[in-house]
């Protein structure tokens, strides 16, 4: 015997457990876009701090990391035939860098910190004088304070 059984009705689900699931959603769609565009921007932006006409460095190449603790950091680093001086000047020109660190007897370290709201964001350049050229290390990171 053969049985045909045909069953409608719609499933509710009730508003409370449909607006707790968006809110969950929504929270982790803007976490995900909110990490995406930090990331999309320090790319993007990461020739700003490029000293004009440097060259990048074969053996250091473009390294971004993100660690747990909620801190991104790119390092670069780059070369140019000006003497350090000039770039030195270059960089405390654009971006208002100071705090000159001696590193040795060759190299410079400037830095700047600047606050935006609940993140944080610091550039450290490092400049390395030799006879025919200049090098040039990067390292901005991008923190939740």
């Amino acid at each position: 015997m053969f049985t045909d059984t045909h069953q409608t009705g719609t499933l509710e689900v009730s508003r409370q457990a449909r607006s707790v699931r968006f809110r969950v959603t929504a929270g982790w769609l803007i976490a995900g876009l909110a990490v995406a565009s930090l990331l999309v921007g320090l790319i993007w932006n990461h020739n700003l701090v490029r000293y004009p006409g440097a060259e990048r460095q074969a053996a250091a190449q473009f390294q971004l990391r993100f660690q747990p603790t909620g801190n991104l950091s790119q390092l670069s680093a780059y070369q140019t035939p000006d003497d350090l001086p000039q770039v030195l000047s270059w960089y405390a020109q654009h971006f208002g860098l100071g705090h000159d660190m001696p590193q040795g007897d060759n190299c410079v370290k400037v830095t700047q910190v600047k606050a935006h709201l609940f993140l944080q964001q610091s550039l450290d350049v490092t400049l390395c004088a030799h006879p025919t050229h200049t090098l040039i290390f990067i390292n901005r990171s991008l923190a939740v304070r």
